[in-house]
């Protein structure tokens, strides 16, 4: 349990309006990461990262592992981390409370991930593409701290903060919040290696539908296909909003299709909307 406090005066943090997109290119390796965009060298020390604001639009990442790789920026997207290493990142919950009887307001902590072959229960995710989209409040080098000062708790007496770790900084905050330090060499002696991953492309297209959910599914393909090409800030807003009417006129046009097929065909339903939907949330996608 992490403690919230109050402040006798709440300050108002004021923030300009920018049309660029915040990322941190993060390092997490212990060698010099050598990395350009768009023409531009922006090393990278080892164990550290560098702030970059991108225009949404068509840019180009480079490095020696990677080469060369096209990307587009989604304009109002959350940004977060680039991580040219391909490296595994863990997002992590912890709640603050006002008082310890205020946990009962939070339910279950999760179900939880496997990292390095270990088994971990709890509010975690696992993450390694190039792009992480950003939902924490700390970022990879920031500590989850002990008490938040905030100027309003609601009714549950509490909130959810997230950080984002790397995977051996994780593994040690899992150990020293259970008070168990080398616990996680205790399962695997060789300790935490590095799974080697290759740089995946947004899906060109989406997944394959039953006959019945496709005969509406057209204006829903048609506008993932010009997502995956919308090069200005205008276009893709204007996607945006097109994007509502589609999806509401497939929701409405299928939601009664799924009684009468089997449940393989429901499957993929879920499955095209779930991924057209994460792919197109994102601030910034591999073109494929």
């Amino acid at each position: 349990m992490k403690t919230l406090l109050f402040p006798l005066v709440a300050a108002l943090a004021l923030s300009a309006c920018s049309s660029k997109v915040d990322f941190e290119i993060d390092n997490p390796t212990a060698t010099p990461l050598a990395i350009s965009i768009d023409g531009q060298d922006l090393p990278v020390a080892a164990n550290a990262s560098r702030a970059i604001s991108l225009a949404p639009g068509e840019h180009h990442l480079h490095t020696e592992r990677l080469g060369d790789v096209r990307f587009i920026v989604y304009a109002d997207g959350r940004g977060g981390l680039i991580n040219p290493t391909l490296s595994e990142y863990v997002t992590a919950r912890e709640i603050y409370v006002t008082g310890e009887d205020k946990l009962k307001n939070f339910g279950s902590s999760g179900l939880g991930m496997e990292l390095g072959g270990v088994q971990f229960k709890g509010p975690y995710e696992k993450h390694h593409g190039l792009f992480i989209d950003k939902n924490w409040n700390f970022g990879v080098r920031q500590p989850f701290p002990e008490e938040q000062i905030v100027a309003h708790v609601d009714a549950s007496g509490g909130k959810i903060s997230t950080k984002v770790f790397t995977a051996p900084d994780f593994i040690d905050y899992v150990e020293q919040s259970m008070g168990e330090p080398g616990a996680f060499k205790r399962e695997q002696p060789a300790g935490y290696v590095a799974p080697v991953y290759t740089l995946e492309p947004a899906p060109a297209t989406l997944p394959a539908l039953d006959p019945a959910f496709e005969a509406h599914a057209g204006p829903m393909r048609d506008l993932y296909a010009r997502w995956l090409k919308a090069s200005t800030a205008s276009e893709q807003k204007a996607l945006r909003k097109e994007d509502f009417k589609v999806s509401m006129a497939f929701t409405q046009a299928t939601m009664t299709l799924g009684s009468t097929l089997p449940v393989a065909a429901n499957e993929a339903y879920n499955d095209f909307v779930t991924i057209r939907s994460t792919e197109m949330a994102r601030s910034a996608l591999v073109v494929p």
